[in-house]
């Protein structure tokens, strides 16, 4: 626990015992996620936390950056636990959620956006989903 209270602390994060255990769990479940599964993964574990509560703290979480938000999932929202640079396939009808990792489409992407900048847009971050059918085989990690 001392390593999650380091992580909220580092991202200015207010230390409460249920930001941690959202938090512990999140990283358990290490995959995407909707609000209900970490609410269930809370009450296997015998940890009952309203399921306002858990927005509330996700709602925290992904403005400090610890998960991503995936846009184009539909509803009800699905968090992403890996932030690092990456994109996503979505499949239209089962909401399953996949990674998709091209280093060389990223930095397309950054590239064109370095050239052509959108004004009064300071750029954090680049989404891109992909939606559509997943067959299996699609070349995604996750």
């Amino acid at each position: 626990m001392e390593q999650l209270k380091q992580v909220l602390k580092a991202n200015h994060i207010q230390i409460t015992q249920q930001r941690l255990e959202v938090l512990r769990v999140l990283r358990k479940l290490n995959t995407h996620v909707t609000v209900d599964d970490v609410v269930q993964a809370l009450k296997e574990e015998e940890i009952t936390l309203t399921l306002a509560t858990v927005y509330n703290i996700l709602g925290i979480f992904e403005k400090k950056g610890l998960i991503m938000k995936i846009g184009s999932a539909g509803e009800p929202v699905i968090f992403d636990v890996n932030t690092f640079p990456h994109f996503h396939i979505c499949d239209c009808e089962t909401r399953e959620v996949r990674d998709y990792i091209d280093d060389e489409l990223m930095e397309l992407i950054r590239g064109y956006f370095q050239k052509h900048s959108v004004e009064g847009l300071d750029l954090h971050r680049i989404d891109l989903n992909l939606v559509g059918r997943i067959h299996d085989g699609a070349n995604a990690a996750g």
